[in-house]
């Protein structure tokens, strides 16, 4: 049995929290083995460092430096979990951690494929307002009505169910924050995974700052609408299933030893048994940590599974911005995480999709050893290396489901010529892979500006034609508007809000420059 445990924050109380949660659950299941994975979604209180400091046998600790929402962490700890049942259940302990052998003996019993807490359960005990409970009803509906879910409550953090949900429907989710419990069993679901049983609880809310939050409900129909939207229309969990049909987890007992090129106090973060930090690569697989970058915990478990695919040559991740950093750095984080500056780079720097990667700056990259040495033989620095990796026919594949931290190149000279690295590097890409490289992302994220050039070309233009330039160019407007008050928010800065618009028509300029040099260059 694998308990995972996500916490934000949890204070000073958490490590006592996970104690109490480890022992409530191996009093209840004596014979089994209980191993307990606490993911510690980019705490800034201290939680993850008293986390790591009391780490013990049976306790396991996942941290990375940016909050990147609930759904994420569950994701990370369900995927890096070993058990043949894997229990979900909340830091806080509102839910009584005792209910998870009660709940695996039903599961067993009756061969679910999950049992979940059910606040409407006839036999739960449960306190909280009128007004919840009408939001929380009329949600259920909706959900029923969308997905045909059999569920009268899908968020309740308390929750069981088998490994197979783990290797089929934990892989596919996307949503991060607000809508991932029913995203969970929605998927499970359409996947055939649908014996579900809803059983009591016992939930004693804390409404200190809980309250329901206008932006929180619209934000978990946004993912609703989403999940809808990707799951019976674009048929997106389909086709990443077919992406990720070798990517299978791996029995602790065959897991492969990892040589850790980088920084060594860094193998002190990974969860991970068999890791040695050396110089050169003495095994199979090396994780290449570039400087200065902080990996999450389950960093190279994540990558790991992918190589049961030999033709699986490197395994890279997002690098994320830390959201306590100096303006310069937040500015340029906030461009590459944008839309409109990020382009195929916004993956880089924020969780995107899993796919394969034909070029990706891979300053930190999970490879296997001979690939490893023969790009070294050859010559290829970290831009390059997935590029050229690609032109051998040697795949190399991206996943969101972990993370590394680092400060970007701030603003302003820095960050514009690391833009034109990176473009020229995509631009020598396109040339040697003749278009296959070329991103639609980019294109995306570029159209808006030649929309607005094209719209400044009409303002002088006459009649209709310079009303269609007009509104070209306020739209390209509104959008960079729009793009500057995101940046704000999730940075939390206004500075940084106001700044970001204009770097980010930097950034495309520096882009187009970038791109063509490199594509004017011979390979």
């Amino acid at each position: 049995m694998t308990v995972v445990v996500p916490v934000y924050n949890g204070g000073e109380e958490i490590v006592a929290n996970v104690g109490v949660i480890r022992r409530a659950v191996a009093a209840g299941l004596p014979e089994e083995e209980i191993e307990v994975i606490v993911v510690s979604d980019g705490s800034i209180d201290g939680s993850a460092e008293r986390l790591l400091e009391s780490r013990d046998e049976g306790i396991r600790v996942i941290h990375y430096d940016r909050n990147l929402g609930k759904g994420y962490a569950v994701k990370a700890g369900a995927l890096a979990s070993h058990g043949e049942w894997v229990a979900l259940v909340d830091a806080d302990l509102d839910l009584d951690p005792a209910a998870i052998p009660a709940y695996l003996e039903v599961a067993q019993r009756e061969e679910l494929d999950f049992a979940i807490g059910s606040k409407r359960h006839p036999d739960s005990v449960v306190h909280y307002p009128a007004s919840r409970r009408i939001a929380s009803w009329s949600y259920q509906q909706l959900n029923h009505f969308l997905f045909r879910l059999d569920v009268r409550d899908t968020q309740v953090g308390l929750k069981v169910f088998r490994r197979r949900v783990v290797e089929d429907v934990m892989p596919l989710l996307l949503v991060k924050r607000f809508a991932f419990d029913l995203e969970l069993l929605a998927v499970a679901t359409a996947l055939g995974c649908d014996r579900i049983r809803e059983l009591p609880v016992r939930l004693d809310y804390r409404f200190t700052g809980s309250g329901v939050r206008s932006t929180a409900v619209l934000l978990a129909l946004w993912d609703t609408a989403a999940i809808f939207y990707r799951l019976r229309i674009l048929r997106t969990y389909e086709r990443k299933r077919r992406l990720l049909h070798g990517a299978r987890s791996v029995p602790p007992e065959d897991l492969p030893a990892v040589s850790l090129i980088g920084e060594r106090s860094a193998a002190a973060l990974l969860d991970y048994p068999h890791l040695d930090a050396t110089d050169e690569p003495q095994h199979g697989l090396v994780a290449v940590l570039a400087r200065g970058a902080r990996p999450a915990g389950n960093w190279v478990s994540a990558a790991v599974p992918f190589f049961t695919d030999s033709g699986v040559a490197a395994v890279v991740a997002p690098t994320v911005a830390r959201l306590r950093a100096p303006v310069r750095e937040r500015a340029a984080s906030a461009v590459l995480e944008s839309r409109l500056g990020g382009g195929s780079r916004r993956s880089s720097y924020f969780p995107g999709n899993v796919r394969i990667v034909l070029d990706h700056p891979a300053e930190s990259v999970v490879i296997r050893r001979v690939d490893f040495l023969a790009a070294r033989a050859a010559g290829i620095d970290s831009e390059e290396v997935v590029a050229w990796l690609a032109a051998r026919g040697r795949q190399t594949i991206y996943t969101p489901d972990t993370s590394l931290s680092a400060a970007p190149a701030p603003l302003v000279r820095p960050h514009f010529a690391q833009s034109v690295r990176h473009a020229r590097a995509r631009g020598l890409a396109a040339r040697r892979t003749r278009g296959r490289s070329l991103s639609g992302a980019t294109a995306r994220s570029l159209a808006p500006a030649a929309a607005a050039l094209a719209g400044v070309g009409l303002l002088f233009a006459g009649g209709t034609a310079h009303t269609a330039g007009l509104v070209l160019v306020l739209a390209y407007a509104a959008a960079l508007a729009a793009s500057g008050l995101h940046a704000a928010v999730r940075f939390r800065s206004l500075v940084v809000g106001l700044v970001e618009p204009p770097a980010v028509v930097l950034s495309q300029a520096a882009y187009v420059y970038g791109f063509v040099r490199g594509l004017s260059e011979r390979a």
